[in-house]
């Protein structure tokens, strides 16, 4: 365990000992918050992130895709010449001679209201096509590091100083279990299912009474089991009175039926309900298509139909007032990430096989979108990777520095990226630069004094 979480864990157990929690207390104005900071001296970061996971790898060249006219449409047409290509027709106008696939009409529609930037050919700062261990080294943000014992949304929150006093729900996941993202923060709420976030008893008054002599236990002592606990109890008050009753989306938004839909309207609500959430992570998984990928009516395209509705919802519904003279939706970026890319071309089974360099997408109010970001170096044979892969050029940590620096406000990246600023020995046939922060500008934020602080992790890298 890190000197910062040792020391961020006390702070809690500090806090929960002394609140209100002890008394019982019901309501969401009266509950006390589940952590403590030090306040910052300067003005309080309101942002919120919220990391959607595309687990599975999608297939990049099938949701964007060169149109005619564009140099790369012959070399892709000959690639993918069984059949898993985007025709023409299909494929909505971005720009510079790109297009979106259809079925993501709803990205498009945020493309061009300025709320989507795409950043081209991402990827680890070397090639690894195995799912489990490019998961890990994206989520925990030390590549080529795989015992790393906590992951890089947690150690922003351990690290960041512009965080307000209390807060009641600061960090969440829409799954069943903690993701590497947010590994080793101990404050992270589960919440896979709110309807089933609840105490089995005997009967709702049982179960009110069972709450507050947990809460009075939990609250009598300090240890790990304590805090905890009490942290347990906390968070099912709110979860109760938050997703209580019947909830309408803001401006007509129309969340999908699936599992995606219900996360990202989870997170909406639990935002709205203004309990000081500041992290959130879904997934969305299924996008490892070796076999009839379907871009247009079968399952690919299904999904990324699904998962752009499910953005183009959220930021909708976010899109009323703070009470702050804001929106929620001016605090909100949201991320779509996989954990690599797919090869050019198509396999025999009418699918794609594990490649590397990947888009990701970058929604919400700060984002300066309507543009494409990153150098895509093209699909000539020439500029592939080992004649097979599109060629990472942008490092994925300097996608997730720019977001904490200019939307979330912490310069801590020797704690949040350790390694990300010492040079490593590359594949020559990669294009990417790496060594430190480097900003594409999708964001609409201020830079800050970088502090690369300690460099403790060195990726040890193998080429595969």
């Amino acid at each position: 365990m890190s000197t910062n979480t040792t020391k961020f864990n006390q702070q809690r157990r500090n806090f929960l000992r002394n609140s209100a929690i002890a008394s019982g207390a019901i309501g969401i104005g009266a509950l006390p918050c589940g952590v403590s900071f030090a306040m910052a001296s300067d003005s309080i970061n309101k942002n919120i992130f919220v990391y959607i996971f595309l687990r599975g790898g999608p297939d990049w060249l099938s949701i964007i895709a060169p149109k005619n006219g564009h140099p790369d449409r012959g070399f892709y047409e000959n690639l993918r010449s069984n059949g898993v290509l985007v025709p023409d027709a299909n494929l909505l106008p971005l720009t510079g001679g790109w297009g979106i696939n259809d079925r993501g009409a709803a990205f498009k529609d945020l493309f061009d209201n300025g709320d989507l930037a795409v950043i081209r050919a991402t990827g680890l700062p070397f090639v690894n096509r195995s799912h489990f261990e490019a998961e890990r080294f994206i989520e925990l943000g030390t590549p080529g590091e795989r015992f790393t014992t906590d992951g890089w949304l947690a150690r922003h929150f351990q690290s960041a100083i512009n965080l307000p006093g209390s807060m009641q729900v600061p960090l969440m996941t829409a799954e069943s279990n903690v993701s590497f993202s947010l590994l080793g923060e101990p404050s992270v709420l589960a919440l896979g299912s709110p309807g089933s976030f609840d105490l089995e008893g005997g009967g709702s008054n049982f179960e009110e009474e069972l709450e507050v002599a947990l809460g009075e236990v939990y609250a009598q002592g300090n240890s790990d089991v304590e805090v905890a606990g009490a942290q347990a109890i906390e968070s099912l008050q709110i979860v109760e009175q938050v997703f209580a009753g019947d909830y309408v989306p803001d401006n007509g938004a129309v969340y999908p039926d699936d599992d995606i839909g219900d996360e990202l309207l989870n997170i909406a609500r639990l935002i709205k309900a203004n309990v000081g959430l500041r992290l959130a992570q879904a997934d969305k998984g299924g996008w490892d298509t070796h076999g009839n990928q379907g871009n247009l009516t079968g399952q690919f395209g299904g999904r990324v139909q699904d998962i752009a509705e499910a953005v183009k919802a959220l930021l909708l519904d976010l899109d009323v007032p703070t009470g702050e003279g804001d929106s929620w939706k001016d605090r909100t970026v949201v991320m779509l990430q996989g954990e690599f890319g797919r090869r050019v071309f198509d396999n025999a089974d009418q699918g794609t096989d594990h490649g590397s360099g990947a888009d990701i997408l970058i929604a919400g109010g700060p984002v300066n979108g309507g543009q494409l970001y990153g150098n895509f170096l093209g699909l000539d044979p020439a500029s592939l990777f080992q004649n097979a892969d599109v060629k990472t050029s942008t490092d994925f940590r300097n996608v997730f520095a720019e977001v904490m620096v200019r939307h979330l406000g912490n310069a801590e990246l020797g704690t949040i990226l350790p390694g990300f600023n010492i040079d490593m020995e590359l594949d020559p046939q990669l294009a990417i630069e790496v060594g430190g922060y480097n900003p594409l500008g999708f964001i609409n934020g201020v830079d800050l004094p970088i502090n690369t602080g300690p460099q403790d992790v060195i990726s040890r890298i193998s080429f595969e």
